[in-house]
């Protein structure tokens, strides 16, 4: 994280055109790489692969990393897709990322769907043989004053005790086997255990969604953010980047997944006025 300089321009703010700091978080946002389409139909039993469509030329790692067959002519593959299109009811695109073009240890890349919208599916799949083998990036998907949503794993902590998490009150002092502990688990009748006592096991490294994290800056030079010395436990932003309001939940080095904001609404995109994004060194 590190913190910026704007100007308020929320006109129903008591601080509006004003300067003001706030915290956020810089997001290296390497391109994502567009290597197959996948159609569903619906079938009694729930959505089933209609169609697949899939590049013979992913990236070098993704081959390297990842068990990838011989797949047979593409245009091919595009022709039978057109054929059974009718019978779609939804179609994704089958993505990959690039760990490689950053700074952290992991060369293995992450793949998975990702559903397009569109007014057909015609147009659908128009738009994405289009970009077939293509590199995505973050300016294709948001600009600076959207809100989005954040996708990520939270920090882990293992087993745990249940003052630590779930936060209840201590017991006094001479309590009998133990003072962070509960009380009492429930009553005779019912004999069971309700869902709502606190009990000790795993905390953290939880799936998690923020909603509404608006996009101060979308960057290309990871230079213009990257702290003298780089930053801690993270090093240099090599790739384009973008600055989020606020924080984003799990560690450093952990993917994290965007998505156009779902309670967005109608809030207005006005275009942030940074003036100043900090690079004083954290070290």
């Amino acid at each position: 994280m590190t913190r910026v300089i704007y100007r308020e321009d929320n006109p129903n703010s008591h601080l509006a055109n004003t300067q003001r700091i706030t915290p956020v978080t810089v997001i290296e946002t390497p391109p994502i790489i567009l290597y197959g389409i996948r159609a569903y139909k619906m079938t009694p039993y729930g959505m089933k692969i209609l169609k697949d469509v899939k590049t013979n030329s992913p990236s070098r790692f993704f081959k390297r990393r990842i068990r990838y067959p011989e797949v047979e002519d593409l245009d091919d593959q595009i022709d039978e897709l057109r054929d059974v299109i009718a019978e779609a009811v939804e179609i994704r695109a089958i993505i990959h990322t690039q760990p490689d073009l950053t700074g952290i240890a992991s060369k293995t890349p992450e793949t998975f769907e990702i559903k397009i919208g569109g007014a057909s599916n015609d147009a659908i799949v128009d738009w994405a043989v289009d970009r077939l083998g293509q590199e995505l990036q973050i300016e294709d998907f948001t600009k600076p004053g959207q809100f989005i949503d954040v996708i990520g794993i939270t920090k882990g902590y293992g087993f745990s005790g249940t003052v630590k998490r779930h936060g209840h009150t201590k017991l006094p002092r001479k309590t009998k086997d133990g003072t962070r502990r509960v009380g009492s688990i429930g009553p005779w009748v019912p004999a069971r255990l309700r869902w709502s006592i606190p009990r000790y096991g795993q905390y953290g490294y939880f799936r998690r969604t923020e909603y509404n994290k608006r996009v101060m800056k979308v960057g290309v030079e990871g230079s213009e953010v990257t702290p003298s010395g780089g930053f801690v436990k993270y090093g240099l932003v090599k790739n384009r980047y973008v600055l989020l309001k606020g924080s984003v939940p799990g560690p450093k080095k952990r993917m994290i997944v965007l998505r156009e904001g779902m309670r967005a609404g109608d809030k207005a995109v006005r275009q942030p006025n940074l003036s100043f994004v900090s690079q004083r060194s954290q070290r």
